[in-house]
Formats: structure tokens, sequence, C-alpha cells
């Protein structure tokens, strides 16, 4: 069945979420692109998100969208609406499932807005897709991948797509040697954020883990954070009876060339989850309330663990629980996950 579209020269694809919603994403651009070799195809993303696309050989530009901050004002948002509309895109695809992706694909003016028939401006896609899915069933690669069928044809890749230069492995490589952290040794990366409370593991169970780790594999233990997790690396640290370097990576590109370098990456669900799985690092990621069907690391070389509850999925940040999905997995659990 013929289902590409006619005379498409330019693409706008709509991301403006997380890093992990973005990475989950890469399959279905790379099914664009297969489709439509010759469009220019340009994704809109947020400021802290679009790094993870930088290298994408199926990305020919990235345009920000930036709501807290430059497009924060009315009028600076308006004039970046009439530069989408100057644009005079074909095909827009609002991958993301949300009012305001639906409402700037209108806006562009593109003939073709492709797009989920859920939230508000539904009405206003050309094409459509219109199922519903069961908890805990389809992977996020794969809803994308749904999506982008409605206009492809063909077979897709689900690998998620993540290109380090080499200048950046060898920059890795150099800050490593700065802490006498050589090849040879084994490298252990810990980042025990997450987006919410809920999807963090204590971090006295992250302590006690990576004692284990240092004991038995003489590893070296790299806790990574964030910008605003200074306080919870150095809980960890401090915690810990063995040595451990704590690290805030400047930059997403930094930290993925970080993780390409570690033999073992340890996280709870989070965005750097899907960056060490599309870099294929081995992976044991704790998962609270999250539907891990739909948002498990999609790596042969990752597997989750998580406590099992009647609740679940839930993804609620007011639990009558006390969140014991998270807070109550035992150490020992994650501990045979990693050695089974």
């Amino acid at each position: 069945m013929q289902l590409t579209l006619a005379g498409i020269q330019k693409i706008l694809i709509i991301r403006t979420d997380g890093i992990g919603d973005l990475l989950n994403s890469t399959p279905a651009i790379a099914l664009l692109r297969q489709n439509y070799p010759d469009a220019e195809m340009t994704v809109l993303a947020r400021p802290l998100n679009a790094p993870v696309l930088h290298g994408n050989p199926d990305v020919d530009r990235i345009l920000i969208f930036d709501r807290g901050g430059a497009h924060r004002r009315l009028r600076k948002r308006l004039q970046f609406y009439q530069k989408l509309r100057r644009e005079q895109f074909q095909l827009v695809v609002a991958m993301q499932t949300a009012t305001w992706p639906h409402f700037v694909a209108l806006l562009t003016g593109a003939p073709y807005r492709l797009g989920r028939y859920q939230k508000r401006f539904k009405s206003t896609l050309t094409h459509a897709w219109r199922g519903s899915y069961r908890k805990g069933k389809t992977h996020e690669v794969d809803r994308n991948l749904e999506l982008a069928r409605l206009i492809c044809n063909g077979d897709a890749v689900r690998r998620l797509v993540f290109h380090l230069n080499p200048e950046e492995i060898v920059n890795a490589e150099a800050l490593l040697k700065t802490w006498d952290i050589g090849t040879e040794r084994f490298l252990v990366g810990i980042h025990p954020g997450g987006s919410s409370f809920d999807k963090r593991w204590p971090e006295k169970h992250y302590a006690e883990l990576a004692d284990r780790l240092a004991r038995r594999d003489n590893a070296m233990i790299l806790i990574l954070h964030g910008p605003d997790e200074a306080a919870l690396a150095r809980t960890i640290q401090e915690a810990m009876q063995t040595r451990a370097l704590v690290y805030a990576p400047p930059s997403i590109r930094e930290l993925a060339a970080l993780l390409s370098r570690c033999n073992l990456f340890v996280c709870n669900d989070s965005g750097p989850m899907h960056i060490a799985a599309a870099l294929a690092v081995p992976t044991v990621a704790i998962f609270g309330p999250t539907d891990h069907g739909v948002w498990h690391p999609l790596s042969e070389k990752a597997s989750i663990v998580r406590r099992d509850m009647p609740c679940w999925p839930c993804s609620a940040h007011q639990c009558k629980t006390g969140w014991e999905c998270t807070k109550k997995l035992t150490v020992e659990k994650v501990w045979r996950k990693i050695n089974s």
C-alpha cells in the first residue's frame, strides 16, 4: 500500500518534552528519513534536550523552543510562530501527544499535519492515529513508529540513535585520566536523580550497592548528577565506606561521553538511562511507579529491576503507600539483577 505523501520537501517534527521522549522518537525519525530522503528534516525541541540530536544523520536542523526563557513572553512567542509559518513546511509531525503541538502544527500552515487523535486541536490533523494502548504493553518507540507508519512504508529499526564524535570520546578519556582512571579500571557510573521524588531509589541503598561493587570488582564509582542533584550525590558519597567521585557534567554531550566509558551504569528511570541505552552501555535501571512497559531502556544490554505493586503503574506523585514500589525495593534485589 502506498502511504507516502507526494511533494514533501520540508518536514517539521515537534518533540519538546524530555530527553527520553526525544531519544525514543529517533527510530521514527529514521523511518521518516527513509521514506522522504530528499526532504529537509527539522526537529523542534527544548534547549536542554536538543543536544541529543547533534550528529544524528536523520536530522538536518534543530529549532529551539524555550518556553521558560527566550519564548516566555507572548510577543516573542508570536514572533516564533510567525517564523515557523514563513518556513513553509509541507508536513508537520506532532510526535508529542499534547494540545500545544497540535496547535503549532495548525499555525505552520502545513498542508499535512500528523498526530494522535487525542488532546485539543485533534480535529485539525489531516492524518491521525486513533488507537489506544493498554498499560504496560507498547513501548514508546513502537508508539512513535505506529504514528510514522501512517505516512511511511517499509521496515524500521528499533534502535535509539545517539552519535558521539571522536573528540567527545577523547575528552572524556582525558577527564577520567585526571582522576587516575585508566581504561583498565572497571568503572561504575551511578545516576541517583530523576524527574520526580517517586522515581528515586533511596540514597542509602545506592551507597550500599556502590560499596559492594567497589569491593567485589575493585571498581571506581562515579556518581553523576545534574544541577539540582548535588546534595543527593554528596549524601551517597558520604554514606559510602569506599571511595567514590562525584561529578556534574556541564552538558548532555559530556554526560553521554562519560557514560560510554562505563562498564556498568546503575540509575533510576531517567533521561540518562535512555542515553545509556542508545549508547549500548550495560545498564541496570530501577523503576518505581512508571510504566516500564512503555519506558524501559531499549537496549539488549539494559535490564530493569522493580518491586511489583497492585497499584502499578500509576506514575503518581501523590501516593497512599509511601512510594513503596521505589523506596522499599531492596539492595539485594538490585544486586541479584546486576549479577544475573
